[in-house]
């Protein structure tokens, strides 16, 4: 009996084998770090020209949206 006990790798009652974590810890922490990088690597990237506006203008002044003016008392 003793030898079964100490040559037993599976200690547990219900007779299952023992989940261990630490190569899906290893492998969840790679996925991260993986994709923390690509952020880094796109957000600094320079994709050459910047795209024009589309964001429609409309002619004549600002007002009432200037910020250069002082706002109004009434």
């Amino acid at each position: 009996m003793l030898y079964y006990i100490l040559n037993n790798s599976n200690n547990d009652d219900d007779g299952r084998p023992q989940i261990h974590w630490g190569g899906a810890m290893v492998a969840f922490a790679l996925v991260l770090v993986a994709a923390v990088l690509v952020v880094y690597l796109v957000s600094t990237a320079d994709f050459g020209q910047p795209s024009k506006s589309t964001v429609p203008r409309t002619p004549g002044p600002c007002a009432p949206f200037c910020p250069a003016t002082p706002a109004p008392r009434f």
